[in-house]
């Protein structure tokens, strides 16, 4: 941007400052970040190094180039169609170097949540020095559906960040719907699990509750794939899309992100810790089976409705449950729980052969969701 020129009533002309729009994100904007990174917040600013007002979730803000030293500096912010506006003031460095200036964004998180499908729109971005505009600049932004998560992006092919730590956003064991999930899976006949109880108990306690789970979503025939969308994949920018628990549930429908995201917050509703473990193509859950999280054990969730499950072909019919609920016994759960195991062992083998490119090559993610909420990554409100 070219440098302006001030000029006060009755003073000299005084050249304004060279500053430029900044994106987080390459020209987009993704509702899903900036509500999740909202937690991040809790300290307050950044007031030193070459980000000041810098916020975890800033989206959007300015880089100042080269300010008057001391002067008062003041950026607003706004994208008026999603209702998104912010604003920050600070004193410029003296330092001579660039600063970034990300101010928090006010925004309504239900506003946000219902942008379903991308869109294409107008951020501005105005720069006032010691109460005088310095600016005003408008630029096209992409809005990403609130389903959309950023996995990675880039200012130069060497200057990357991870953000694949914020899908651990779309882990909402808040859910309303869960509560019904654990009331059915325990009132099923036969079903040997009576309450959920964490990792209190021992290693094969935590495994028998992650297996009604599995049992239930068995019995209710959700179809997973293998199958993941990336939404974006520039070299500067890839993101992907996770279908909301509440979709995933309505439809019976997932593919392998979106599967291990609901298993994940079922799993931490009922207090067993879960992972989400990425590789190139393909997310997998994993889960701790002890409260000091040193033991692991990794599931194939696209392995629940292949032709080990009992209920592959047909679902569960009156007359088998009658009979269930007379015996106190179920065929079916045996052979449920065989392609659990199968399931845990094509688990543990996928996590064994990717385990040592674990942060070392892009695309290979060992996320515990603990260590996210203890970030401050909040569950997205889907």
């Amino acid at each position: 941007m070219l440098a302006a020129t001030l000029c006060l009533d009755g003073m000299a002309c005084a050249q304004s400052p060279k500053w430029e729009p900044f994106f987080r994100f390459p020209g987009t904007f993704f509702p899903a970040f900036a509500i999740s990174a909202a937690g991040r917040d809790a300290n307050g600013p950044t007031e030193s190094g070459p980000a000041y007002g810098y916020v975890h979730s800033g989206s959007l803000g300015i880089k100042l180039i080269d300010p008057p030293a001391g002067s008062k500096v003041k950026v607003q912010i706004e994208v008026p169609e999603i209702g998104v506006s912010g604003e920050l003031e600070t004193l410029a460095s003296s330092d001579g170097k660039p600063h970034f200036l990300m101010p928090r964004l006010s925004l309504s998180e239900a506003k946000l949540a219902r942008i379903t499908q991308p869109l294409t729109t107008d951020a501005v971005f105005r720069l006032y020095v010691d109460g005088v505009q310095a600016g005003e600049e408008r630029r096209p932004i992409r809005v990403r559906a609130s389903n959309d998560a950023p996995l990675r992006a880039c200012r130069a092919p060497t200057q990357c960040t991870d953000y694949s730590p914020y899908l651990a956003a779309f882990v909402n064991e808040n859910h309303p719907a869960i509560d019904g999930l654990l009331r059915s899976a325990l009132d099923i006949p036969a079903m040997p699990v009576k309450s959920w109880t964490g990792t209190q108990g021992s290693p094969d306690d935590v495994l028998r509750q992650v297996w009604a789970i599995w049992y239930l979503f068995q019995r209710n025939k959700v179809t997973y794939s293998s199958i993941t969308t990336v939404s974006d994949s520039r070299p500067e920018l890839v993101s992907q899309t996770v279908r909301p628990l509440s979709q995933t549930l309505r439809t019976a429908q997932a593919n392998c992100i979106d599967g291990t995201a609901v298993f994940a917050s079922v799993l931490r509703k009922i207090g067993i810790e879960p992972i989400i473990v990425l590789i190139p193509g393909h997310a997998f859950l994993g889960f701790y089976t002890d409260p000091q999280h040193k033991h692991p054990v990794f599931l194939e969730t696209t392995m629940l409705n292949n032709a080990n499950n009992p209920f592959h072909q047909q679902g569960p019919t009156k007359a088998g449950t009658a009979l269930a609920k007379m015996l106190h016994a179920d065929t079916h759960m045996n052979d449920s729980w065989a392609s659990f195991q199968q399931a845990l062992r094509v688990g543990q083998q996928n996590f064994e052969k990717a385990a040592p490119n674990f942060g070392k090559q892009s695309g290979f993610v060992f996320l515990p969701v603990l260590k996210a909420r203890e970030a401050g990554v909040q569950p997205l409100p889907l």
